[in-house]
């Protein structure tokens, strides 16, 4: 919305300074209302299918074992829409190690979020209840 408004005005003042007259803008339409942050956020979020885990005291993750992805500008939360309900818990790098987060219960089909206000560049895996994998969208 921004860069249409700096496009706008620049153009309204290349007119002006060649003596034409610019009329100005009516009311905003539809397409000119920012979409929501969660909305643009989980646009276009890629599928994902978590790795198995093997055991108790080895859930299933995401990304690959002795791997992990790191936030972007794009969500401050890591959100999920899971294609089933499962617990999910976000372990963050800090330091030497990781730190992980309570678990967190996702009902499937909808938007949750696995972790909120995650700062950019942010290092973080996925684990999730259970051996079997779980898969749905991500966007963080």
């Amino acid at each position: 919305m921004r860069k249409h408004k700096i496009v706008s005005l620049t153009a309204s003042a290349v007119l002006l300074g060649s003596g034409m007259i610019a009329a100005t803008a009516g009311p905003a339409t539809a397409s000119d209302t920012p979409i929501s942050a969660a909305r643009a956020c989980t646009e276009n979020a890629p599928r994902f299918t978590s790795w198995p885990g093997t055991g108790a005291n080895d859930p299933a993750f995401w990304p690959a074992r002795g791997t992990y992805a790191t936030t972007t500008p794009r969500c401050k939360d890591i959100n999920l829409k899971l294609d089933a309900d499962r617990s999910v818990r976000t372990c963050f790098k800090q330091g030497s190690g990781w730190n992980c987060n309570s678990w967190r219960t996702l009902k499937a089909g909808r938007w949750g979020l696995a972790a909120t206000d995650v700062l950019d560049g942010t290092k973080f895996f996925l684990q999730f209840a259970g051996t079997s994998r779980a898969s749905g969208l991500i966007d963080y």
